[in-house]
């Protein structure tokens, strides 16, 4: 199964808690942008997104679904939110190993920097995954905590 971590964008926005932050519009112009990428340079489309239910996180998936994926399935998970651990998030990953082959997640830091980490060095350090960043990952192993794959692509959002 093909994997993509797509880290939340720029969400500099005032909301009463961290929890009901929005994208800002440099968030919204720079996902947007990488979606685009994504499509014009042909990259597998995912055939489901997941996303943490915050709501810089789910704008982000919905841009993605609607710039490169439209036709992808669109699911929201609380075990993608942030202070979530490593398990939860791969354990929501390896329960769609039978149901797609391409798969994309978006959410937050400092999760996903320690997930795309440890999907390729099994350690929680390494990958940093910036603002709308977006890594895509060839997975070879599932098991949880043990999920590993190679590192396809990395695109840091200064590229668009």
């Amino acid at each position: 199964m093909l994997l993509y971590i797509v880290r939340h964008g720029d969400a500099d926005t005032p909301a009463e808690n961290d929890d009901d932050r929005e994208l800002s519009q440099k968030g919204i112009r720079v996902t947007a942008a990488m979606a685009k990428l994504l499509k014009s340079a042909e990259f597998d489309v995912p055939e489901i997104i997941v996303t943490s239910p915050l709501p810089r996180a789910e704008q982000t998936a919905r841009i993605m679904a609607e710039e490169f994926a439209s036709k992808a399935k669109f699911e929201i998970n609380p075990g993608l939110r942030p202070g979530s651990g490593l398990e939860s998030a791969m354990s929501i990953i390896a329960s769609k190993k039978d149901s797609c082959n391409v798969l994309m997640v978006a959410g937050h830091d400092p999760l996903f920097s320690k997930l795309a980490s440890a999907i390729v060095s099994g350690t929680e350090q390494g990958i940093e995954m910036k603002k709308s960043a977006v890594a895509l990952f060839e997975l070879t192993r599932y098991d949880v905590p043990g999920m590993r794959g190679i590192l396809r692509a990395y695109l840091p959002p200064k590229i668009v």
